[in-house]
């Protein structure tokens, strides 16, 4: 998806924070990284990787939400 709008991130400055992006436990942080520079090498200059926080089957069994549970953006 972050091929798909490179011309965002190209005309996004630099000089404003990072957009954070969230992951989960699946994904590999260093694997993206290298991918995405091999499109775009001054990505990584514009945005950073954010593992999200992984919940315990207890806190999913409380909220009543077996097997995967997405993450919620702040606000969200």
């Amino acid at each position: 998806m972050l091929t798909q709008h490179l011309d965002y991130f190209q005309s996004k400055p630099v000089n404003i924070p990072k957009i954070t992006i969230l992951l989960d436990h699946g994904y590999h942080p260093e694997h993206l990284t290298q991918e995405l520079e091999k499109v775009y090498p001054q990505i990584m200059r514009k945005i950073k990787f954010e593992r999200s926080t992984k919940p315990s089957k207890q806190e999913k069994a409380a909220q009543g939400k077996p097997g995967f549970v997405p993450e919620q953006s702040p606000g969200g």
